[in-house]
């Protein structure tokens, strides 16, 4: 094990252009806290692949697909809370043997992520059926006001070949390495986007709503299963690039977030988690942090203890 002795910051002229001044920080400790992309570009960029080979692997981000659908009456779509309610008993069962984990979430402010309402609709109002005044009002209140859109969240396993890796060959106007992403999704998941847009059919029959979901074969989310094709979007959760595991052969930081080759250093952040599930990041990386500070607190109280690596209990 290696302490890190300093960082390296580097200070801009100008946001465009390369100039700069390098400085070094000391520390008794560091803590990467950039989010599970940077932190695991910032570690590549500065040559520490980590002695498991894992800094950057096991990149995760929830995948949505959207259904939408305009109800047989008004369902005071606007009012109160952004989602009214959710479907979270599809998350665990033997179904997982065949598909994902996956949650559902009622939305009550329209269309506006799968089509860009109420402006999308107000546009179609007053350019193709020109509509204006009395008749243009009851349009929008005719149309938005029976609007219902169901996300549904889907699980991403952990899998190595979803990665941040860096290259010179890609850069940034100030000459810095960019992070390339490469990342897909495994039939697991996709076999969940089928299993989701078949029961939102269903969902949808029986509440009697007209069902308007379709998919651009244009979109950059376009993907084809069994002969169907979706369009599938991110989370920007992105998790797993530096994840924790109980030893440096399977992992890169420990269950407090120490990095198993660098005792000082601590990686920081939804980057930690080995597994995503189908919940937002926020809260279990907050935990992880709180942990996390109260293990750095520690160490500092405790300078004879500098050393000692957490595990997993």
């Amino acid at each position: 094990m290696n302490s890190v002795t300093a960082i390296e910051a580097k200070t801009y002229d100008h946001p465009d252009r390369p100039g700069h001044v390098t400085r070094a920080f000391k520390a008794k400790t560091f803590v990467l806290a950039a989010n599970a992309v940077e932190n695991a570009r910032l570690m590549l960029a500065s040559g520490l692949q980590g002695s498991s080979g894992l800094v950057g692997r096991n990149l995760m981000d929830h995948a949505y697909l959207l259904t939408w659908a305009l109800m047989p009456e008004p369902i005071g779509v606007m009012r109160g809370p952004i989602c009214t309610s959710g479907i979270e008993d599809i998350r665990t069962g033997q179904y997982r043997s065949q598909h994902a984990a996956v949650r559902f979430s009622v939305h009550n402010d329209g269309w506006g992520w799968a089509t860009g309402g109420p402006y999308s609709d107000l546009y179609d109002l007053v350019d193709n059926k020109n509509l204006f005044g009395a008749d243009l009002r009851q349009g929008l209140i005719d149309t938005v006001a029976r609007q219902v859109l169901i996300d549904c969240m889907i699980e991403v396993p952990a899998d190595p070949s979803n990665r941040i890796t860096v290259d010179p060959r890609y850069t940034d106007q100030m000459g810095n390495l960019r992070p390339v992403i490469s990342f897909d999704l495994p039939q697991y998941t996709l076999e969940t986007a089928a299993f989701s847009r078949g029961l939102t059919k269903r969902i949808y029959q029986r509440l009697g709503a007209h069902d308007h979901t379709s998919y651009d074969p244009n979109a950059p989310g376009w993907v084809t299963h069994n002969g169907e094709g979706y369009v599938m979007r991110g989370g920007n959760h992105w998790a797993g690039t530096h994840m924790m595991g109980t030893t440096a052969r399977n992992s890169v930081v420990t269950d407090t977030q120490q990095s198993w080759d660098h005792p000082n250093l601590y990686l920081a952040g939804a980057g930690s988690m080995p597994t995503i599930g189908t919940a937002n990041t926020t809260l279990t990386l907050a935990a992880l942090c709180l942990r996390t500070a109260e293990h750095i607190a520690g160490r500092l109280a405790a300078p004879a203890a500098t050393t000692t690596m957490g595990a997993l209990t």
